[in-house]
């Protein structure tokens, strides 16, 4: 009978213990913002809304760009990236914005041939992403994403950034609108 009342005195403690974990649980993730496994993204900087791939595995934030090249700064001025954006519908925009750094991606085994380099070098911009109305200034680097389905990534940095949580099992939860209107009012505060 002793065994028995101990067991369950265990069974109820640990039942507890685990209600409580899943109420702390569940205020972390109140906390937080809930992306879907894809959403529009505002690029402040650009100009330009994107369809994003949310994607926890990757760490940074990509953008569909071509023809990267970085000019010296001279003095104190900052190094510029002049590339060519490829927009939503395809058109290129020529743009040019100050280079944060370069980093590198390890490339994919299917990528590349044996004489090849295991990364590619990409130069990194500092760019103010919104979504769903939020704005954040993440690094963003520049990649060709013209053979993928979305012209942007935002990887485990960005979420971060944006202290949100990914339910995969859902699409475009942020609305799409949120930052042309947020960009709107600020247009027309300023110009108050």
């Amino acid at each position: 009978m002793k065994l028995l009342r101990h067991s369950l005195l265990i069974v109820s403690a640990a039942m507890s213990l685990s209600a409580a974990a899943m109420s702390n649980a569940q205020t972390v993730s109140e906390a937080k913002t809930v992306f879907g496994i894809s959403e529009y993204v505002y690029i402040e900087e650009l100009g330009v809304r994107y369809k994003a791939k949310i994607d926890t595995g990757a760490e940074s934030a990509s953008v569909n760009a071509i023809n990267p090249k970085v000019k010296k700064g001279r003095g104190d001025e900052p190094d510029m990236v002049h590339f060519d954006l490829v927009l939503p519908s395809g058109e290129l925009k020529s743009v040019s914005q100050p280079l944060e750094k370069h980093i590198r991606i390890i490339r994919r085994a299917g990528d590349m041939d044996e004489d090849d380099k295991y990364y590619h070098r990409r130069p990194v911009l500092a760019l103010t992403l919104c979504i769903g109305g939020i704005s954040r200034k993440v690094e963003v680097n520049l990649a060709d994403r013209r053979q993928f389905s979305k012209a942007m990534l935002v990887g485990s940095d960005p979420l971060i950034a944006f202290n949100a949580i990914v339910d995969p099992s859902e699409k475009y939860l942020q609305d799409k609108n949120a930052c042309a209107k947020k960009t709107k009012k600020l247009d027309k505060e300023s110009a108050e």
